[in-house]
């Protein structure tokens, strides 16, 4: 089951939490905020999206099938007409002519922008996600556990040390997008606002390239665990394998092969061995580890 999670930060400064599920088979989909669901859909295999409303804020929730897996996003709609959107517009068009107004004198421009700037402090707050449109950048944040409920990351910003918190639940039946499950130390990109970086969102769905070679890693040592008769040139050739096919995922299926489907329904002993009785696999082994064997 895909599962995805997005903290928004409104403009009143209150943070909401909404979630996805999606399932691998049946296709359904579920969809809450703050631990309330909104949505519930079912055999969603296609294209789709979402609009709820957080607040006074029309958010959209995208389910985006690209060729064998989907992708999923959430964006704030500042386009449709909402009363939000309408002030928003009103407001633009205020701030437009106050622009021309400007050009009318020094003293004039000098006075408006003292005026606008304590308005702009005073009556607007930037929500997460346009401050991260505005000033995204991106960068690698290590992981850590301080309780089985709750991920705490560290990343560099400006010259300084950050740390945030994020919901999560360590169980080995709680595996990331690509499969593998959470440890101390596991690095991701956070996306922060150059300008504020307090004001980030750790993407798990982005390992850095470190994190995917510590994941091949761990599926050599768990496959050469369960296989000590192998040599670690063709555990490795076919973990390579693996990833050429099916990304971090094929790193997953070697990591749980020793589960059964009642202890995880995607990765388990019936998902590796399917994969690696594949053909295509079969062939690519053949060409390339048989002279590791």
């Amino acid at each position: 089951m895909s599962q995805f999670n997005w903290t928004y930060l409104a403009p009143s400064g209150k943070k909401h939490h909404v979630g996805l599920f999606h399932g691998d088979r049946t296709g359904h989909v579920l969809i809450y905020c703050n631990s309330k669901v909104v949505v519930v859909d079912f055999k969603v295999r296609e294209t789709k999206s979402y609009s709820i409303f957080i607040e006074e804020e029309l958010c959209e929730i995208a389910i985006e099938r690209q060729a064998d897996r989907f992708v999923y996003g959430f964006d704030i709609n500042k386009d449709v007409d909402t009363p939000l959107n309408r002030e928003r517009k009103a407001n633009d068009k205020k701030h437009l002519k106050q622009g021309f107004a400007f050009l009318a004198g020094l003293a004039v421009l000098i006075t408006l922008i003292l005026i606008g700037s304590s308005y702009m402090k005073k009556e607007y707050t930037p929500s997460m996600a346009s401050l991260l449109a505005a000033s995204g950048q991106e960068t690698s944040a290590k992981v850590f556990f301080p309780t089985p409920q709750e991920a705490t990351y560290n990343f560099v910003a400006n010259g300084k040390i950050y740390s945030d918190k994020a919901p999560f639940k360590l169980d080995i039946n709680t595996v990331l997008e690509n499969g593998m499950p959470m440890e101390d130390g596991d690095e991701f990109l956070v996306k922060y606002s150059s300008s504020q970086p307090e004001v980030n969102k750790i993407q798990f769905n982005r390992p850095t390239a470190k994190q995917i070679e510590v994941y091949q890693h761990r599926a050599v040592s768990k496959y050469l665990e369960l296989h000590p008769t192998e040599n670690e040139d063709y555990c490795n050739c076919l973990a390579s394998i693996a990833y050429e096919l099916e990304g971090v995922n094929g790193y997953a299926k070697f990591y749980l092969q020793d589960l059964t489907h009642s202890q995880n329904k995607r990765y388990n002993s019936d998902s590796f061995h399917r994969l690696i009785r594949s053909v295509e696999f079969e062939k690519r082994a053949e060409e390339k580890c048989w002279e590791k064997k």
